[in-house]
């Protein structure tokens, strides 16, 4: 479905929960000629001169030990982050695309916590109305969590099946022609 509001570039790519997802959103952002900046964690100054935060969501133990934090200190620097980009007047698109590998209970206060403040999601899970064909732990929605956090704060959300996917959502959320 065509989102009624085109969001706008520059925009800023970051990981809340340092997972290897936030490398995939970089390169699905360059295929679908997205102009933005990429830090895992960048200090929240880092959005000024940024349209859309696009947060990838999803909890990584390797990764939060790589960046010397554990999740508590993930939450807390997330949620300055989600501050100075609304307060800069950002959008802000959380990316769910790991699929049921970031649904533990680290990923899930992640999710949790930071889902229901954005302006649209993109999980790779099934729709509440759609069969799942691709392999079990690929879906990121089996519960139902994204589409109940997305109908209880009124946020648009894109179900993707396949990773690659979301290059298309991207573009169309972000009105990127297919043919440049």
């Amino acid at each position: 479905a065509a989102q009624a509001s085109t969001l706008e570039s520059p925009a800023f790519i970051a990981s809340v929960g340092q997972s290897a997802g936030a490398q995939q959103a970089r390169v699905l952002a360059t295929r679908a000629g997205v102009e933005f900046t990429f830090e895992a964690r960048p200090a929240s100054e880092l959005l000024e001169g940024h349209k859309t935060l696009i947060v990838v969501l999803g909890a990584s133990t390797k990764g939060l030990g790589a960046a010397g934090v554990d999740i508590d200190a993930e939450i807390a620097w997330a949620t300055g982050l989600f501050e100075k980009a609304r307060e800069l007047g950002m959008s802000i698109v959380a990316m769910h695309i790991e699929g049921g590998t970031r649904r533990g209970p680290s990923s899930d206060r992640i999710n949790t916590t930071f889902a229901p403040m954005v302006d649209h999601l993109i999980v790779k899970g099934a729709a509440p109305d759609q069969a799942w064909a691709e392999a079990e732990e690929a879906d990121g929605n089996a519960d139902g969590l994204f589409t109940q956090i997305a109908a209880e704060n009124g946020i648009s959300i894109t179900y993707i099946a396949k990773t690659l996917e979301a290059v298309d959502a991207l573009k169309q959320l972000f009105g990127v022609e297919a043919d440049r």
